[in-house]
């Protein structure tokens, strides 16, 4: 189900509820007219009273839904404008014709950078990482083959 379609029968929703307060607030004041001043008026009218205030109770919690759903579909629409803006937006925007590095790359074939003393001392580094491990370098651990 659809958030719009959650937001349709929460509408109906409320709609009942607040027929059926208009409904009660009719039976009580018909009573009131047809039974003036008897012990059992009174209570019919608090039960009737009570019921009322329920269903207005239940009102306020479908409303209170209603309201983040009326929001977030009310967004979504937004959202679906605003990128509907945007892709026009970019579709109007005119294509680059070359690579925005194209120059830094031509600099950089014209004049390499010259490598300096870290640079040799790295690449120094690299090669004796790379470099295969000899027996020596393996007996470190045993005492007095410190070098």
């Amino acid at each position: 189900m659809t958030s719009k379609d959650d937001l349709e029968q929460l509408r109906q929703h409320a709609l009942a509820l607040e027929k059926s307060i208009d409904d009660i607030d009719q039976e009580i004041d018909s009573a009131i007219q047809a039974h003036t001043g008897s012990g059992q008026m009174v209570a019919y009218l608090r039960d009737r009273h009570n019921a009322q205030m329920g269903l207005m109770y239940d009102l306020g919690k479908i409303e209170a839904r209603i309201e983040p759903l009326e929001e977030r579909l009310r967004e979504a629409g937004e959202q679906h404008q605003e990128r509907l803006a945007a892709d026009q937006w970019q579709e109007n925007q005119p294509l680059a014709s070359e690579d925005h590095l194209d120059w830094f790359k031509q600099s950089l074939t014209e004049n390499p950078p010259a490598l300096d003393e870290l640079d040799r001392a790295e690449q120094q580094m690299l090669h004796e990482m790379e470099r295969e491990p000899t027996p020596e370098d393996h007996l470190d651990w045993l005492p007095g083959r410190r070098g």
